[in-house]
């Protein structure tokens, strides 16, 4: 059989301009040899993923085949050229997976066979396959709004089976940037739990899909959330100052704010150290020192149903009534078979 070899080493790129008849097409990286008369691969389909592409191929029965070399360009950079991936030194093989490609963007491929001096032959036409796209970002996100300390967040399970698990991030009430704070497997979860949060302060969050092969989705939609805010302090608080054997406290709390009970703090000076003293359910306390003309002060707390405690009231101080000076001893007599006592 006449065999037709063209020996002249060539750019490859050259022949891929004749070959498609125009200009603007891939540049190989390096010279290559071009033996026309070897069969060029002929390609039955490719399977696309998120990050890879798979191709199968006719094999060749020609036996001056002794390899299958793949081209492939750099889509997103200024570098319009084709370069080798790949060489199959395997000519059972018929099959080739790309992996770590971008998501979502087209590839253009070549397809050569080579023979035992390394010539190539022509190339095969330009493929075009593009990888899937990721899954959609969640697309149902909320919140429960001003819980004590704590954010519930909620979600539509992500309908993609690609899915494994999701992660949230969140951002500080004084940061710019969002930070991851959980990794929760499982397509189907729908709902996580923030806590230890900081009272009545602004919380966004954001979900993020997480696949199989470790790829992330776009983020959510943010939601905003505000932690509940600590109750008002109680107001109007008074101490009497002269009744007996106690000390009588009085208040009164936000009437928008339901009380589950107030804390009492008691200390011996006003600027002292407030020691925890009691916790009553209404808006009245006694205090029974035991000591007659005993002064302290007092500061009341009021605690939510959510176990939310109000800063401190404002301090005031409290006196029972002293006991009576003792009389004066004016003197003692007797008289009349009787003992008499002066005082004043």
């Amino acid at each position: 059989m006449k065999r037709s070899t063209l020996t002249v080493s060539l750019l490859f790129s050259t022949l891929i301009l004749l070959i498609n008849g125009c200009v603007g097409h891939p540049k190989p990286a390096e010279s290559s040899a071009i033996n026309k008369s070897l069969p060029q691969v002929h390609i039955n389909g490719y399977l696309s993923d998120t990050n890879a592409i798979a191709f199968e191929w006719q094999p060749s029965s020609d036996k001056r085949v002794k390899a299958i070399r793949i081209y492939r360009d750099n889509p997103g950079t200024d570098d319009k050229g084709v370069y080798r991936i790949a060489e199959i030194d395997n000519t059972l093989q018929t099959h080739y997976t790309d992996s770590g490609l971008v998501p979502d963007t087209a590839y253009r491929y070549r397809f050569t066979t080579v023979d035992a001096q390394g010539r190539e032959s022509m190339p095969n036409r330009t493929i075009t396959a593009k990888t899937s796209p990721l899954p959609e970002p969640v697309s149902f996100f909320s919140a429960t709004k001003e819980l004590a300390r704590s954010a519930k967040l909620l979600w539509r399970p992500h309908p993609d089976p690609r899915i494994i698990g999701y992660e949230i991030e969140r951002q500080e009430p004084d940061e710019k940037d969002f930070s991851r704070i959980s990794h929760i497997d499982g397509r189907l979860s729908a709902e996580y739990i923030d806590s230890d949060l900081e009272d009545g302060r602004l919380y966004r969050y954001r979900i993020i899909a997480l696949t199989f092969d470790g790829k992330r989705t776009a983020p959510s939609q943010v939601v905003t959330v505000s932690t509940k805010p600590l109750p008002p302090s109680p107001t109007a608080v008074t101490a009497t100052q002269n009744e007996i054997g106690k000390i009588t406290l009085r208040w009164s709390s936000d009437p928008n704010h339901k009380a589950r009970y107030f804390n009492i703090y008691r200390a011996e000076e006003e600027n002292g150290y407030y020691d925890y003293y009691a916790k009553v359910s209404k808006q009245v306390f006694t205090d029974k020192p035991g000591t007659n003309g005993i002064r302290y002060f007092y500061k009341v707390s009021v605690v939510d149903k959510d176990g939310l405690e109000s800063p401190p009231s404002t301090a005031v101080s409290g006196m029972n009534k002293p006991a009576p000076a003792a009389p004066e001893l004016l003197g003692l007599a007797l008289k009349d078979n009787a003992v008499v006592i002066r005082w004043k």
